[in-house]
């Protein structure tokens, strides 16, 4: 068999494969099966014997670790109930960021955030910053790392108009201020998104935690980090004198795309809210089914005046979306090792000498937020990805009785640390896409560019949520 033929043969089984592991974890909303588990554990393992070239080290990194520790639990005879939950966690996150691209796929290709992106990137100076933080924000809530694609190259692409006369120094000084706005924006989704990676790892790894505990608490503090990221873009911008501002580029007032697009996340977390309440299923059962199906709908309106009309639009957003499944291998071992590791973690690590250690200490609550900030950042800034120290620290948390420091209070303290390291580290997917998009170094977007900001958001959200804490307002 040629090499071309192997390799499309390999693209195909692990289609397959992944498309497995999505079913299972649909099914066992309704019926949970050892056998099931099984199959999904060695269809995901053939997945990344096939995929593995799209690994990157931030991939190997947790993967080497979570084969390890397979190996310990083996030798010390971890029990099976153990292991199954352990490969129906890693299970369910790789099924979560598989059916996330299919709303990635539709949103891509939906007019109206074309129509957004102009309109958000065409604001004057002094609303720009406002304007791409926000659509950073709602486009990643849809689109994750293709919304925040969108909005800088369309950002990069208005400074190199030809009816747009700047200076280097002028190009560079906005080039910068619309890529922290968007950045900015973007990272804020940990915070409160009932459909992104970061509550729903916080929700898994925690149990007794509920998103209403975290998500409207998370989405008020959201709301200061951008007050702060404004703040810091006025202090830290270049000034000039009145009347040599360049005008922004002429472009149709159009709000109705950022409009629609805010409908579109209101009413995807309506759907997830219905499900939950309604029907009973567990948040992230509700999840689950929620975005593939209202990703079909959305598929279906807006192709419904194409070849093939509804039906076709749908065909062709479930072949675009499989057929992505082998390039996202690098973000789906990185997921399923945090689920696995979450639940592993608490078997390897000795936590009754860690509960004892906890009360020789006598560490006050306000301390053991400032610990957990750290430690999430620090990991992060080397290299750990936040989802792998978020579920592990969650996890271990959750096991422990810690005086003072309750689990809302230590789920909405990681994912504030979350939030602040995600624009910082070179490490981060979000911070070397972004260099990528506007052709700059990950060390300048992350260090240079956003370091003040990140480093000062850290010190400001870790003093704020010991303060909460040692006051008991949380």
């Amino acid at each position: 068999m040629s090499p071309p033929a192997a390799r499309n043969l390999g693209n195909l089984v692990a289609q397959l494969c992944l498309l497995t592991v999505i079913a299972i974890s649909i099914a066992q909303i309704l019926v949970t099966a050892a056998p099931l588990s099984v199959v999904a554990a060695v269809a995901l393992a053939l997945y990344f014997v096939l995929t593995w070239r799209q690994f990157t080290v931030a991939t190997w990194v947790p993967i080497v670790l979570s084969a390890v520790l397979l190996l310990i639990a083996g030798i010390r005879g971890t029990d099976s109930a153990t292991l199954i939950e352990a490969v129906n966690r890693m299970a369910f996150l790789s099924s979560l960021l598989a059916l996330l691209g299919i709303l990635r796929v539709v949103a891509s290709d939906a007019p109206e955030i074309a129509r957004a992106g102009r309109f958000l990137t065409a604001q004057p100076p002094g609303r720009r910053y406002l304007a791409m933080n926000f659509g950073g924000h709602v486009f990643g809530l849809l689109i994750n790392l293709g919304g925040l694609a969108l909005l800088l190259e369309m950002a990069r692409g208005s400074l190199d108009r030809p009816d747009v006369q700047l200076t280097e120094r002028q190009r560079e000084w906005k080039l910068r201020r619309m890529t922290v706005a968007t950045l900015r924006g973007f990272v804020l989704i940990p915070m409160w998104s009932p459909f992104g990676f970061g509550m729903n790892a916080l929700l898994l790894a925690m149990p007794g935690l509920t998103y209403a505990q975290v998500g409207p608490r998370g989405l008020g503090v959201a709301m200061l980090f951008l007050l702060w990221g404004w703040f810091l873009d006025w202090l830290t911008g270049p000034r000039v004198a009145p009347g040599t501002l360049q005008p922004p580029p002429t472009e149709p007032a159009d709000r109705t795309g950022v409009l629609i697009l805010i409908g579109h996340v209101v009413m995807l977390g309506g759907l997830v809210f219905l499900l939950h309440f309604a029907i009973g299923w567990d948040f992230q059962q509700a999840l689950l089914i929620a975005v593939p199906g209202y990703s079909l709908i959305w598929a279906a309106r807006t192709g419904r005046h194409q070849p093939g009309g509804s039906a076709g639009a749908m065909r062709r957003t479930l072949a675009a979306t499989v057929r992505r499944f082998p390039l996202a291998a690098g973000e789906i071992g990185v997921f399923a090792s945090a689920g696995l590791l979450s639940v592993l973690a608490l078997e390897l690590i000795p936590l009754d000498r860690v509960q004892d250690l906890v009360v020789a200490l006598a560490m006050p609550a306000w301390q053991m937020v400032a610990l957990l900030n750290l430690s999430l950042f620090v990991l992060a800034t080397v290299g750990i990805n936040p989802i792998i120290s978020a579920s592990v620290i969650g996890s271990v948390v959750a096991q422990l009785h810690l005086p003072g420091l309750s689990l809302p209070a230590a789920a909405l303290s990681l994912a504030g640390a979350w939030s602040c390291v995600m624009g910082f580290t070179p490490f981060i997917t979000t911070v070397a896409y972004a260099g990528a998009l506007i052709g700059r170094s990950p060390s300048t977007v992350g260090f240079r560019w956003n370091g003040l900001y990140c480093l000062s958001s850290l010190v400001m959200w870790t003093a704020g949520m010991a303060l909460a804490v040692a006051m008991g307002v949380i």
